[in-house]
C-alpha cells in the first residue's frame, strides 16, 4: 500500500492541472489577439463589449460613407468654382469691347462738334450764291451720315452694356450661391472631422477596456443564442 500512494496522488495533481488549461485554451479576445493576459471578462462585460464593438461598426459604416458623399461633393464644388471663373474672366475680356466702343463714341462727339462749329460759321457768315449752296448741301450730307453713324453707336452700346449688365447680374447670384454652397461644406466637413476624431478616441477606449481583454468563448456563444 505504501507503494501505491505516490501513485494516487500524481493521479489528483493531474486531474487538478487538467481543468486550468482547458480554462486558458477556450479563451479569445474581441480585438482579435492571439495572446492576452488580464483578468477574464465576465460574461456580463462581454455582453457590454460586444455591443460596443457593433455600436462602433455601424458608426465607422456610416462615417465611411459620409465621407465619400462629402468628398464627391468637394470635387463638384471646384468644377461649379473653376466654371465660375471661366465665366468672369470671358466678361472680364469684354473690357476691350468697351475700350473700343469708348473710342468710337469719343470720336463721334468731336465729328459732331467740328459739324456744329462749320454750321455756325456758315450761318453767321451770311454766304450765298452757287458754291454756298453746294457747301450747305455738303453739311446736310455730313449730318445724315453723322446721325447714321450715331444709331448704329447707339445700338452697339445698348447690346453691349445690356448683355454685360445681365451677364454680370447673372454671375454674381452665381457666386452668391456658390460661397453659400462652399460654406455649407465647409460647416459639415468640419463637424465629420469631428466626428471621426469622437470614434477614433472611442474605438481606442473600446480596444484598451474590450479588444485586448479575454473571454470565455461559451459565454460568446451563449450571448448569441441570446442567453
Amino acid at each position: 500500500m505504501i507503494r501505491l500512494l505516490p501513485i494516487a496522488m500524481a493521479a489528483c495533481l493531474l486531474g487538478a492541472a487538467a481543468p486550468a488549461a482547458l480554462a486558458q485554451g477556450d479563451t479569445k479576445t474581441l480585438g482579435g489577439k492571439t495572446a492576452s493576459s488580464g483578468k477574464v471578462m465576465t460574461r456580463e462585460e462581454l455582453r457590454a463589449c460586444m455591443k460596443q464593438q457593433a455600436d462602433l461598426t455601424a458608426r465607422k459604416g456610416g462615417l465611411e460613407k459620409r465621407q465619400a458623399s462629402i468628398q464627391d461633393e468637394r470635387g463638384q464644388i471646384q468644377k461649379d468654382t473653376d466654371a465660375i471663373k471661366a465665366e468672369q474672366e470671358a466678361l472680364s475680356s469684354r473690357k476691350a469691347q468697351v475700350d473700343d466702343l469708348n473710342k468710337r463714341m469719343e470720336a463721334h462727339a468731336e465729328r459732331v462738334k467740328d459739324l456744329n462749329q462749320r454750321s455756325a460759321d456758315f450761318e453767321q457768315a451770311g454766304r450765298s450764291g452757287p458754291n454756298a449752296e453746294r457747301e450747305r448741301r455738303k453739311m446736310d450730307k455730313e449730318r445724315q451720315d453723322i446721325e447714321k453713324a450715331e444709331a448704329v453707336l447707339k445700338a452697339d452700346r445698348e447690346k453691349l452694356v445690356g448683355g454685360t449688365n445681365d451677364a454680370v447680374s447673372k454671375l454674381n447670384a452665381r457666386v452668391e450661391a456658390q460661397q453659400q454652397v462652399a460654406s455649407d461644406w465647409n460647416s459639415r466637413s468640419k463637424k465629420l472631422d469631428q466626428e471621426l476624431q469622437a470614434y477614433e478616441a472611442d474605438r481606442s477606449d473600446w480596444v484598451i477596456g474590450c479588444g485586448d481583454r479575454r473571454y470565455r468563448e461559451d459565454d460568446e456563444k451563449a450571448i448569441l443564442a441570446g442567453k
